[in-house]
């Protein structure tokens, strides 16, 4: 029992983290389909540990997102590929 309890704590909290995380302004962001080989490592947008991300928001998403997608040729590189919401669609 304190085996199972030991390695229960040991488990990484990534394996906690929310699949889909939504923002304001309709983006969505999927954690899981970020976990790929290329960024596989949580170091790629967690400079410190995993948890939330220093410095996130506009400005951070805009330039270290859109860099990543153009870099590995993978994921959304224009608005409407991040930003789903209905205030985008009118546009």
């Amino acid at each position: 029992m304190n085996v199972i309890l030991l390695f229960i704590l040991m488990i990484p909290a990534t394996v906690f983290a929310d699949d889909v995380l939504l923002f304001k302004n309709g983006m969505k962001f999927n954690h899981t389909k970020h976990q790929t080989e290329n960024v596989g490592i949580c170091s790629a947008c967690h400079e410190q540990e995993p948890g939330k991300i220093a410095g996130f928001g506009k400005e951070w998403a805009h330039k270290n997102c859109i860099e990543c997608h153009d870099t590995y040729k993978e994921g959304p590189t224009e608005c409407r590929g991040c930003h789903t919401g209905s205030e985008f669609k009118a546009k």
